[in-house]
């Protein structure tokens, strides 16, 4: 992937020489979140507050050749997608782009993929009044960028533009799972992560005016594995008076697994200058962690007072019935033996990844200048059946939860 970016940005550096404006930006967030609770969620944040979850900083450079060509770069420094208590430095943007004509635009490198309202501004909090977006939805999508080609076709009509945009790529992914009891010598909570390689596809709608926008996108994933990737966790039954249980060990591998994500956002003025913004997605995903086929959905009332924006949200997300159900019977399994095989079953549990909560929020934002925004929530998310979000201790679920959470920020850009 790396040699894929350095040879794109490689086809700019002939053009550097004649290039007649070069840009650069930069951005961040500092964000601290603090519950109520001991155990974390949203991998860092607990009753000791934390700095991880919401800050990051980056920059960006743009080269603009001519009127034809150009070329974007952008990096960050931001919590580790790959560690739960490091921070890394990542590439966002790495791309060339060419306009053959001023409403087509071809894109080619590394890209971030356009699924929902703010995905593409996602590290930049200064574009938004929300002090983070909402994961139950943010949080379904196989991959954030993406190494590959990107077209898109614009069309401008009576203070409006509707663009379609096609991308295909790949790039390599990192999936968390937390384990409650991962057992060795003795059960204990902990999580991994693993690596997959994603190639997407997608075709994405999008309509943006004076004050609304609308956006539209199918998309399709495979996502491979070295070593094949498990396709379901058996049922092993009963043999005499050992009870029956599941054993992801013997489920079956296959090359790759087919991803498929619908996603539909909108953000449009209402009487008396209230703002209602709506999105919602669907991830179908058919593998051993069939907890990740969910759907998700968030609706947020806002309204500008001077430099001031309160809203009020409220979001849910909720695996398919199917995986609900299947995590309910490795639960009841686990119940029928004592350790290390109750631990065992736990895992298989786990490894599901399943998610059944919804989340209340009340915050605002105050601009302190043009470029920068204060920002204050406080979020209250209940669980039903179980929360992937949630890392539940040893002997305990993410079953039935309730946790306050409550957040301060400072975006800025310069």
């Amino acid at each position: 992937m790396n040699r894929i970016i350095l040879s794109v940005l490689g086809l700019a550096f002939p053009l550097v020489a004649n290039a007649i404006e070069l840009d650069w930006s930069g951005f961040g967030t500092v964000g601290y979140a603090q519950s109520d609770k001991a155990y974390r969620y949203q991998r860092w944040i607990d009753n000791d507050g934390t700095l991880l979850r919401d800050s990051v900083i980056g920059g960006q450079l743009d080269l603009r050749f001519n009127q034809q060509w150009g070329a974007a770069i952008q990096g960050k420094i931001a919590p580790s997608d790959h560690h739960d208590s490091a921070v890394a430095a990542t590439l966002s943007w790495a791309f060339l782009s060419w306009r053959p004509v001023d409403d087509v635009l071809i894109r080619l490198g590394k890209l971030r993929v356009p699924m929902m309202l703010n995905t593409e501004n996602h590290d930049v909090g200064v574009t938004y009044d929300f002090v983070r977006l909402p994961i139950e939805v943010y949080s379904i999508i196989p991959t954030t960028d993406f190494v590959g080609l990107s077209i898109s076709k614009s069309w401008l009509a009576n203070d409006m533009e509707w663009t379609v945009e096609g991308y295909t790529g790949r790039a390599g992914n990192k999936t968390r799972y937390y384990g409650r009891e991962i057992t060795d010598t003795q059960p204990r909570p902990g999580s991994w992560f693993i690596d997959s390689d994603v190639h997407s596809t997608g075709l994405v709608v999008s309509f943006r005016g004076l004050e609304n926008m609308f956006r539209i996108g199918i998309h399709e994933a495979r996502a491979y594995r070295d070593g094949g990737i498990t396709s379901d966790i058996p049922f092993v039954p009963p043999n005499g008076p050992i009870p029956g249980y599941y054993d992801v060990r013997n489920g079956v591998h296959e090359n790759g697994l087919r991803i498929s994500v619908q996603s539909l956002g909108a953000s449009f003025m209402l009487p008396a200058n209230v703002r209602l913004t709506s999105e919602v997605a669907h991830m179908g995903f058919n593998g051993a962690s069939s907890g990740f086929s969910r759907w998700g959905a968030y609706l947020a009332l806002s309204r500008k007072f001077g430099g001031w924006t309160p809203y009020v949200s409220f979001a849910k997300t909720r695996s398919s019935a199917s995986s609900l159900n299947l995590y309910r019977a490795i639960e009841a399994a686990a119940g029928n033996f004592g350790p290390p095989m109750s631990s065992y079953q736990k895992l298989n549990a786990d490894i599901l990844a399943p998610y059944d909560q919804w989340t209340w929020a009340i915050g605002t934002s105050y601009r302190v200048t043009t470029r920068s925004l204060l920002k204050a929530e406080w979020a209250q998310t209940s669980t039903g059946l179980v929360s992937s979000f949630i890392d539940a201790p040893a002997g305990g679920d993410s079953a039935g939860k309730r946790l306050n959470v409550f957040s301060l920020s400072y975006s800025f850009s310069f």
